[in-house]
């Protein structure tokens, strides 16, 4: 029986709060560069939380807030390439 301590409704929170809700928006933008970001398993003891992979290259992230600087610096060297063969 699901007892209120039991389960977990995040639909209290605001928006920008939900951890769902902001890896499901960065997984998205991730792919959009070709880059998947997965989310690690908390149950296996030393594993980061995240990992952005390429090309079988693996990246450990330590929270979303460092998928969001690692997807920056992506994503602004991307743009500085695109500037300079034109």
């Amino acid at each position: 029986m699901n007892t209120p301590d039991a389960v977990h409704n995040d639909l209290d929170l605001p928006t920008g709060q939900r951890e769902r809700k902001a890896y499901a928006t960065l997984a998205a933008q991730f792919a959009l560069i070709g880059i998947e970001l997965i989310k690690g398993d908390p149950e296996v003891i030393g594993q980061t939380p995240y990992y952005a992979t390429r090309y079988g290259l693996w990246k450990p992230l330590d929270s979303l807030d460092a998928a969001r600087e690692y997807l920056a610096k992506r994503t602004k060297a991307g743009r500085e390439q695109e500037l300079q063969a034109q």
